[in-house]
Protein backbone atom coordinates (compact mmCIF):
# COMPACT_ATOMS: atom_id res chain seq x y z
CA UNK A 1 0.00 0.00 0.00
CA UNK A 2 2.79 2.40 0.79
CA UNK A 3 4.64 1.52 -2.43
CA UNK A 4 1.62 2.54 -4.57
CA UNK A 5 1.29 5.88 -2.82
CA UNK A 6 4.96 6.70 -3.43
CA UNK A 7 4.75 5.73 -7.14
CA UNK A 8 2.06 8.26 -7.95
CA UNK A 9 4.18 11.39 -7.29
CA UNK A 10 7.03 10.02 -9.38
CA UNK A 11 4.68 9.38 -12.28
CA UNK A 12 3.27 12.87 -11.93
CA UNK A 13 6.76 14.34 -12.07
CA UNK A 14 7.56 12.36 -15.18
CA UNK A 15 4.40 13.63 -16.85
CA UNK A 16 5.16 17.22 -15.92
CA UNK A 17 8.73 16.86 -17.21
CA UNK A 18 7.47 15.45 -20.48
CA UNK A 19 4.98 18.29 -20.88
CA UNK A 20 7.72 20.84 -20.14
CA UNK A 21 10.01 19.23 -22.71
CA UNK A 22 7.27 19.38 -25.33
CA UNK A 23 6.61 23.06 -24.60
CA UNK A 24 10.32 23.91 -24.80
CA UNK A 25 10.61 21.99 -28.07
CA UNK A 26 7.58 23.77 -29.51
CA UNK A 27 8.98 27.15 -28.53
CA UNK A 28 12.35 26.25 -30.03
CA UNK A 29 10.75 25.06 -33.24
CA UNK A 30 8.72 28.27 -33.41
CA UNK A 31 11.78 30.47 -32.98
CA UNK A 32 13.79 28.32 -35.41
CA UNK A 33 11.09 28.63 -38.04
CA UNK A 34 10.80 32.39 -37.47
CA UNK A 35 14.57 32.87 -37.68
CA UNK A 36 14.90 30.64 -40.72
CA UNK A 37 12.63 33.05 -42.64
CA UNK A 38 15.32 35.76 -42.52
CA UNK A 39 18.68 36.03 -44.27
CA UNK A 40 21.34 38.29 -42.80
CA UNK A 41 24.93 39.32 -43.48
CA UNK A 42 27.55 41.45 -41.80
CA UNK A 43 29.23 42.17 -45.17
CA UNK A 44 27.19 45.32 -45.80
CA UNK A 45 27.87 49.03 -45.98
CA UNK A 46 26.04 52.33 -46.16
CA UNK A 47 26.24 53.74 -49.67
CA UNK A 48 25.42 57.12 -51.21
CA UNK A 49 26.16 59.17 -54.26
CA UNK A 50 29.12 61.54 -54.09
CA UNK A 51 28.78 64.62 -56.28
CA UNK A 52 32.05 66.28 -57.29
CA UNK A 53 31.40 70.02 -57.42
CA UNK A 54 33.40 72.20 -59.83
CA UNK A 55 33.00 75.60 -61.54
CA UNK A 56 31.66 76.12 -65.06
CA UNK A 57 33.83 79.22 -65.57
CA UNK A 58 37.37 80.16 -64.60
CA UNK A 59 38.03 83.00 -62.17
CA UNK A 60 39.20 84.19 -58.79
CA UNK A 61 37.29 82.89 -55.77
CA UNK A 62 35.76 85.67 -53.70
CA UNK A 63 34.31 83.60 -50.87
CA UNK A 64 33.48 80.07 -49.76
CA UNK A 65 30.47 80.43 -47.42
CA UNK A 66 30.40 76.75 -46.38
CA UNK A 67 32.63 74.52 -44.29
CA UNK A 68 33.46 70.81 -44.15
CA UNK A 69 30.62 68.51 -43.02
CA UNK A 70 28.12 71.36 -43.16
CA UNK A 71 24.62 70.42 -44.29
CA UNK A 72 23.42 72.59 -47.18
CA UNK A 73 20.07 73.00 -48.90
CA UNK A 74 19.44 72.66 -52.62
CA UNK A 75 20.37 75.92 -54.38
CA UNK A 76 22.56 77.19 -51.56
CA UNK A 77 25.74 78.98 -52.66
CA UNK A 78 28.87 76.90 -52.10
CA UNK A 79 31.51 79.03 -53.84
CA UNK A 80 31.39 82.61 -55.14
CA UNK A 81 33.66 83.58 -58.07
CA UNK A 82 34.58 87.17 -58.95
CA UNK A 83 31.91 88.31 -61.49
CA UNK A 84 33.93 91.23 -62.99
CA UNK A 85 35.09 89.36 -66.12
CA UNK A 86 31.66 87.81 -66.75
CA UNK A 87 29.99 91.23 -66.33
CA UNK A 88 32.37 92.81 -68.85
CA UNK A 89 31.69 90.06 -71.37
CA UNK A 90 27.96 90.52 -70.88
CA UNK A 91 28.21 94.29 -71.50
CA UNK A 92 30.23 93.68 -74.69
CA UNK A 93 27.71 91.09 -75.89
CA UNK A 94 24.81 93.50 -75.33
CA UNK A 95 26.67 96.19 -77.32
CA UNK A 96 27.16 93.69 -80.15
CA UNK A 97 23.41 93.11 -80.18
CA UNK A 98 22.78 96.83 -80.67
CA UNK A 99 25.31 96.98 -83.52
CA UNK A 100 23.75 93.96 -85.20
CA UNK A 101 20.26 95.43 -84.88
CA UNK A 102 21.44 98.73 -86.41
CA UNK A 103 23.03 96.86 -89.34
CA UNK A 104 19.81 94.90 -89.82
CA UNK A 105 17.75 98.12 -89.87
CA UNK A 106 20.05 99.57 -92.54
CA UNK A 107 19.77 96.41 -94.64
CA UNK A 108 15.97 96.48 -94.40
CA UNK A 109 15.87 100.15 -95.40
CA UNK A 110 18.05 99.43 -98.44
CA UNK A 111 15.80 96.52 -99.39
CA UNK A 112 12.67 98.67 -99.11
CA UNK A 113 14.24 101.39 -101.28
CA UNK A 114 15.23 98.84 -103.91
CA UNK A 115 11.73 97.42 -104.01
CA UNK A 116 10.19 100.89 -104.37
CA UNK A 117 12.42 101.99 -107.27
CA UNK A 118 12.56 98.71 -109.17
CA UNK A 119 9.13 98.88 -110.88
CA UNK A 120 9.47 102.56 -111.77
CA UNK A 121 12.96 102.03 -113.17
CA UNK A 122 11.86 99.11 -115.36
CA UNK A 123 8.85 101.05 -116.68
CA UNK A 124 10.94 104.14 -117.37
CA UNK A 125 13.65 102.16 -119.17
CA UNK A 126 11.11 100.42 -121.42
CA UNK A 127 9.50 103.80 -122.23
CA UNK A 128 12.92 105.21 -123.10
CA UNK A 129 13.62 102.26 -125.38
CA UNK A 130 10.30 102.71 -127.15
CA UNK A 131 10.99 106.41 -127.64
CA UNK A 132 14.48 105.69 -128.98
CA UNK A 133 13.13 103.13 -131.43
CA UNK A 134 10.51 105.66 -132.55
CA UNK A 135 13.26 108.21 -133.14
CA UNK A 136 15.11 105.65 -135.28
CA UNK A 137 11.99 105.13 -137.40
CA UNK A 138 11.54 108.89 -137.78
CA UNK A 139 15.20 109.41 -138.64
CA UNK A 140 15.12 106.62 -141.22
CA UNK A 141 12.03 108.24 -142.80
CA UNK A 142 13.82 111.59 -142.92
CA UNK A 143 16.85 109.86 -144.41
CA UNK A 144 14.68 108.26 -147.07
CA UNK A 145 13.07 111.62 -147.93
CA UNK A 146 16.46 113.34 -148.00
CA UNK A 147 17.84 110.59 -150.21
CA UNK A 148 14.91 111.01 -152.61
CA UNK A 149 15.39 114.76 -152.75
CA UNK A 150 19.13 114.36 -153.21
CA UNK A 151 18.56 111.92 -156.03
CA UNK A 152 16.08 114.24 -157.71
CA UNK A 153 18.50 117.16 -157.41
CA UNK A 154 21.35 115.08 -158.80
CA UNK A 155 19.16 114.01 -161.73
CA UNK A 156 18.23 117.64 -162.41
CA UNK A 157 21.89 118.66 -162.46
CA UNK A 158 22.70 115.80 -164.84
CA UNK A 159 19.75 116.58 -167.10
CA UNK A 160 20.56 120.29 -167.19
CA UNK A 161 24.13 119.43 -168.07
CA UNK A 162 22.99 117.65 -171.25
CA UNK A 163 20.90 120.58 -172.51
CA UNK A 164 22.21 123.27 -174.85
CA UNK A 165 23.22 126.54 -173.32
CA UNK A 166 20.52 128.23 -175.33
CA UNK A 167 17.82 125.95 -173.87
CA UNK A 168 18.57 126.78 -170.21
CA UNK A 169 20.08 129.75 -168.55
CA UNK A 170 23.20 129.76 -166.47
CA UNK A 171 21.16 130.85 -163.47
CA UNK A 172 19.00 127.73 -163.71
CA UNK A 173 22.11 125.58 -163.88
CA UNK A 174 23.54 127.17 -160.75
CA UNK A 175 20.21 126.86 -158.92
CA UNK A 176 20.09 123.11 -159.72
CA UNK A 177 23.65 122.64 -158.55
CA UNK A 178 22.92 124.55 -155.36
CA UNK A 179 19.77 122.52 -154.79
CA UNK A 180 21.73 119.28 -155.32
CA UNK A 181 24.37 120.30 -152.81
CA UNK A 182 21.73 121.25 -150.23
CA UNK A 183 19.93 117.94 -150.74
CA UNK A 184 23.21 116.06 -150.28
CA UNK A 185 23.87 117.93 -147.04
CA UNK A 186 20.39 117.12 -145.80
CA UNK A 187 20.96 113.45 -146.70
CA UNK A 188 24.24 113.39 -144.76
CA UNK A 189 22.53 114.98 -141.75
CA UNK A 190 19.66 112.50 -141.97
CA UNK A 191 22.10 109.60 -142.07
CA UNK A 192 23.88 110.96 -138.99
CA UNK A 193 20.54 111.34 -137.25
CA UNK A 194 19.76 107.68 -138.01
CA UNK A 195 23.12 106.58 -136.59
CA UNK A 196 22.57 108.70 -133.49
CA UNK A 197 19.03 107.32 -133.05
CA UNK A 198 20.32 103.75 -133.34
CA UNK A 199 23.02 104.50 -130.75
CA UNK A 200 20.32 105.86 -128.46
CA UNK A 201 18.38 102.62 -128.93
CA UNK A 202 21.41 100.59 -127.85
CA UNK A 203 21.82 102.81 -124.81
CA UNK A 204 18.12 102.42 -123.97
CA UNK A 205 18.44 98.66 -124.28
CA UNK A 206 21.34 98.81 -121.81
CA UNK A 207 19.11 100.75 -119.44
CA UNK A 208 16.41 98.12 -119.81
CA UNK A 209 18.88 95.34 -119.07
CA UNK A 210 20.12 97.20 -116.00
CA UNK A 211 16.56 97.81 -114.82
CA UNK A 212 15.57 94.20 -115.36
CA UNK A 213 18.58 93.17 -113.25
CA UNK A 214 17.00 95.00 -110.30
CA UNK A 215 15.23 91.84 -109.02
CA UNK A 216 18.66 90.24 -108.65
CA UNK A 217 19.70 93.31 -106.69
CA UNK A 218 16.64 92.81 -104.48
CA UNK A 219 17.70 89.21 -103.90
CA UNK A 220 21.12 90.48 -102.85
CA UNK A 221 19.47 92.96 -100.47
CA UNK A 222 17.28 90.20 -99.05
CA UNK A 223 20.36 88.05 -98.48
CA UNK A 224 21.97 90.97 -96.65
CA UNK A 225 18.88 91.26 -94.43
CA UNK A 226 18.99 87.54 -93.67
CA UNK A 227 22.68 87.82 -92.86
CA UNK A 228 21.98 90.76 -90.54
CA UNK A 229 19.21 88.80 -88.79
CA UNK A 230 21.57 85.87 -88.31
CA UNK A 231 24.12 88.24 -86.79
CA UNK A 232 21.43 89.44 -84.36
CA UNK A 233 20.64 85.84 -83.38
CA UNK A 234 24.31 85.11 -82.87
CA UNK A 235 24.88 88.20 -80.74
CA UNK A 236 21.77 87.47 -78.68
CA UNK A 237 23.05 83.93 -78.13
CA UNK A 238 26.30 85.47 -76.93
CA UNK A 239 24.30 87.57 -74.48
CA UNK A 240 22.53 84.48 -73.16
CA UNK A 241 25.87 82.70 -72.80
CA UNK A 242 27.32 85.69 -70.97
CA UNK A 243 24.30 85.81 -68.67
CA UNK A 244 24.75 82.11 -68.01
CA UNK A 245 28.45 82.65 -67.25
CA UNK A 246 27.52 85.42 -64.85
CA UNK A 247 25.09 83.11 -63.07
CA UNK A 248 27.83 80.48 -62.85
CA UNK A 249 29.89 82.81 -60.67
CA UNK A 250 27.74 81.39 -57.88
CA UNK A 251 28.43 77.65 -57.60
CA UNK A 252 25.33 76.24 -55.91
CA UNK A 253 24.32 72.88 -54.49
CA UNK A 254 22.30 70.85 -56.97
CA UNK A 255 20.54 69.07 -54.08
CA UNK A 256 20.58 68.93 -50.32
CA UNK A 257 23.51 67.16 -48.69
CA UNK A 258 26.70 67.50 -46.67
CA UNK A 259 29.89 69.19 -47.80
CA UNK A 260 32.99 66.99 -47.72
CA UNK A 261 36.59 67.19 -48.92
CA UNK A 262 36.55 70.97 -49.42
CA UNK A 263 39.82 72.03 -51.05
CA UNK A 264 39.01 75.57 -52.20
CA UNK A 265 39.73 78.79 -50.33
CA UNK A 266 38.99 82.44 -50.99
CA UNK A 267 41.61 83.91 -53.31
CA UNK A 268 42.24 80.70 -55.26
CA UNK A 269 42.11 80.92 -59.05
CA UNK A 270 39.98 78.03 -60.29
CA UNK A 271 39.62 76.46 -63.72
CA UNK A 272 36.60 75.02 -65.47
CA UNK A 273 35.84 71.52 -64.19
CA UNK A 274 38.29 71.70 -61.29
CA UNK A 275 37.00 69.78 -58.26
CA UNK A 276 36.43 72.23 -55.41
CA UNK A 277 34.53 70.03 -52.96
CA UNK A 278 32.34 66.96 -52.77
CA UNK A 279 28.66 66.93 -51.86
CA UNK A 280 27.10 63.82 -50.33
CA UNK A 281 23.31 63.95 -50.88
CA UNK A 282 20.93 62.99 -48.07
CA UNK A 283 19.71 59.84 -49.82
CA UNK A 284 21.28 56.68 -48.34
CA UNK A 285 20.97 52.97 -49.01
CA UNK A 286 22.72 49.74 -48.05
CA UNK A 287 24.75 47.46 -50.29
CA UNK A 288 24.63 44.01 -48.70
CA UNK A 289 26.90 41.29 -50.10
CA UNK A 290 24.87 38.13 -49.50
CA UNK A 291 26.24 34.68 -50.19
CA UNK A 292 24.87 33.20 -53.36
CA UNK A 293 23.38 30.39 -51.29
CA UNK A 294 21.22 32.98 -49.48
CA UNK A 295 19.65 34.52 -52.57
CA UNK A 296 16.72 32.12 -52.78
CA UNK A 297 13.75 34.08 -51.50
CA UNK A 298 15.45 37.48 -51.81
CA UNK A 299 13.73 39.58 -54.44
CA UNK A 300 12.86 43.26 -55.04
CA UNK A 301 10.26 44.46 -52.57
CA UNK A 302 11.15 41.97 -49.82
CA UNK A 303 10.93 43.33 -46.27
CA UNK A 304 14.24 44.18 -44.61
CA UNK A 305 15.59 45.43 -41.31
CA UNK A 306 18.77 47.47 -41.17
CA UNK A 307 21.10 47.70 -38.19
CA UNK A 308 24.07 50.07 -38.25
CA UNK A 309 27.16 49.36 -36.17
CA UNK A 310 27.43 53.04 -35.19
CA UNK A 311 23.91 52.97 -33.67
CA UNK A 312 23.38 49.44 -32.34
CA UNK A 313 20.11 50.29 -30.55
CA UNK A 314 18.47 51.68 -33.70
CA UNK A 315 16.44 49.59 -36.11
CA UNK A 316 15.67 51.00 -39.57
CA UNK A 317 12.94 49.39 -41.67
CA UNK A 318 13.62 49.00 -45.37
CA UNK A 319 13.10 46.79 -48.39
CA UNK A 320 15.10 45.19 -51.17
CA UNK A 321 15.42 47.44 -54.18
CA UNK A 322 17.37 45.20 -56.57
CA UNK A 323 19.82 42.34 -56.86
CA UNK A 324 22.97 42.81 -58.92
CA UNK A 325 23.20 40.68 -62.04
CA UNK A 326 26.49 38.99 -61.23
CA UNK A 327 28.79 38.45 -58.29
CA UNK A 328 30.95 41.22 -56.88
CA UNK A 329 34.17 39.45 -57.85
CA UNK A 330 33.08 39.35 -61.50
CA UNK A 331 33.11 43.15 -61.64
CA UNK A 332 36.41 43.59 -59.81
CA UNK A 333 39.48 45.07 -61.47
CA UNK A 334 40.97 41.59 -61.99
CA UNK A 335 38.07 39.12 -62.21
CA UNK A 336 38.98 35.49 -61.40
CA UNK A 337 39.82 33.15 -64.30
CA UNK A 338 38.91 29.57 -63.44
CA UNK A 339 39.78 27.96 -66.77
CA UNK A 340 43.38 27.15 -65.79
CA UNK A 341 45.11 25.53 -62.81
CA UNK A 342 43.46 23.83 -59.88
CA UNK A 343 39.92 24.94 -59.14
CA UNK A 344 38.68 25.50 -55.61
CA UNK A 345 35.03 26.32 -55.36
CA UNK A 346 34.36 29.47 -53.31
CA UNK A 347 30.93 30.68 -52.34
CA UNK A 348 30.47 33.98 -54.15
CA UNK A 349 28.98 37.19 -52.78
CA UNK A 350 26.26 39.02 -54.70
CA UNK A 351 25.51 42.70 -53.94
CA UNK A 352 21.91 43.43 -52.97
CA UNK A 353 20.66 47.03 -52.81
CA UNK A 354 18.48 47.69 -49.75
CA UNK A 355 16.80 51.06 -49.36
CA UNK A 356 15.38 52.71 -46.27
CA UNK A 357 11.61 53.00 -46.09
CA UNK A 358 12.25 56.44 -44.61
CA UNK A 359 15.58 58.21 -44.78
CA UNK A 360 17.10 58.45 -41.26
CA UNK A 361 17.19 61.86 -39.63
CA UNK A 362 20.59 63.26 -40.75
CA UNK A 363 20.97 65.21 -37.50
CA UNK A 364 20.23 62.25 -35.22
CA UNK A 365 21.76 59.54 -37.40
CA UNK A 366 24.42 61.13 -39.67
CA UNK A 367 25.04 58.04 -41.79
CA UNK A 368 27.87 58.27 -44.29
CA UNK A 369 29.09 56.13 -47.18
CA UNK A 370 31.25 53.24 -46.07
CA UNK A 371 29.76 52.80 -42.58
CA UNK A 372 29.18 49.17 -41.59
CA UNK A 373 25.66 47.73 -41.43
CA UNK A 374 24.00 44.37 -40.76
CA UNK A 375 20.74 44.02 -42.70
CA UNK A 376 18.21 41.21 -42.48
CA UNK A 377 15.87 40.28 -45.34
CA UNK A 378 12.65 38.32 -44.90
CA UNK A 379 12.69 35.34 -47.25
CA UNK A 380 9.57 34.56 -49.27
Amino acid sequence: MNISIQARPERRQLVLAGVAAIVVAAIGIHFWRSWSKWASTDDAFIESRVVQVGPSIAGRVLSVPVSDNQHVAAGQTLVEIDPADATARLDAARADVKLAEAAADAARASLAASRMTTAATIERSHAGLAAAEARVTEAEAEEEAAASQAGQATSDVARYGKLDNRAISEQQRELAASTSRAAGARLDAARKNVAAAKAAVEAARGDVAAAEAAPHEIAVREAEVAKADAAIDRSRAAVRQSELDLSHTHVVAAEAGRVTRKTVQAGNYVQVGQTLLALVPDERWVVANFKETQLEGIHPGAEAEIFVDAYPDARFPGHVDSVQSGSGSRFSLLPPENATGNYVKVVQRVPVKIVFDEQPDPDRYPLGPGMSAEPKVRLE
